[in-house]
């Protein structure tokens, strides 16, 4: 009863850590790890009583054999009443028997729970962490190949950009910067149709985001490049009237 008192305890402490800040979560975690060493010396020691009932059952089976063996050689009275031994002897074998099957199916459950608490152990220690790495990466992937847009490394970015697009732990503004960046990465790799769909992505869902002037600027000088004159001459002209006093407007403006 005292183990599985104990095991209870840990269950319970168990609990609690999973609703702990992390400072206090790292000193429970050592805690446990302390009772889970005095578990198995539990353990241990109920290992060696097994062994040693064990070995008291088998001098007891060597007695009874002897008592059996003798039985042909005394009187009547000697018989009954090392019938009524043996009879004891057996239903102590029995009882003794009985205790030792209850402390093996212990020790099943005993070594069971132990997994169980190093599993959630070594879950609380390593998903935190993970998953916290997991939103830093998707917004340093994308600060870095925003860089590489700057440093004229197309490739690079474009390969980190499209990895993107759909990752879960951006935000709409940061999926915007996305489209924004593979915008001018096939703009300046002068695949001007990819271009146009990545600008359009922007400027057409959400016209007044901060990146819309700057992708309808691209749009217009996009359509430049592809000699579509009068298309980017409006395009040029709608920067400069949807959003007056943006730089956008003062480029767009000087190169109607």
């Amino acid at each position: 009863m005292k183990t599985i008192l104990l095991f209870s305890l840990i269950l319970m402490t168990t609990a609690c850590i999973k609703t702990a800040d992390q400072v206090n979560r790292e000193k429970r975690v050592d805690d446990m790890s302390e009772q889970l060493k005095g578990s198995q010396g539990l353990v241990a020691e109920a290992v060696e009583q097994m062994k040693e009932m064990r070995s008291q059952l088998d001098k007891m089976n060597g007695r009874i054999e002897e008592l059996e063996h003798r039985q042909g050689k005394i009187s009547p009275d000697q018989m009954t009443k090392t019938a009524e031994t043996v009879q004891h002897l057996k239903t102590q074998q029995e009882s003794e028997n009985n205790q030792l099957q209850q402390i093996q199916n212990e020790l099943k459950e005993q070594r069971a729970f132990i997994e169980k608490v190093t599993s959630t152990l070594n879950s609380m220690n390593h998903s935190p962490k993970e998953s916290k790495s997991k939103k830093k990466s998707a917004k340093s992937d994308l600060a870095e190949a925003l860089d590489q847009v700057k440093d004229d490394k197309f490739s690079e970015a474009r390969t980190t950009l499209e990895s993107l697009i759909d990752h879960e732990d951006l935000t709409p503004g940061d999926r915007n910067k996305v489209f924004h960046g593979l915008g001018r990465v096939e703009y300046y790799s002068k695949n001007y149709d990819k271009a146009l769909v990545y600008f359009s992505k922007v400027y057409a869902k959400y016209p007044k985001a901060s990146l819309s002037p700057s992708c309808l600027l691209f749009i217009a000088r996009t359509l430049d490049k592809m000699g579509k004159k009068d298309e980017a001459k409006e395009a040029f002209g709608k920067v400069a009237e949807d959003y007056p006093g943006t730089k956008e407007a003062a480029e767009a403006k000087k190169e109607i």
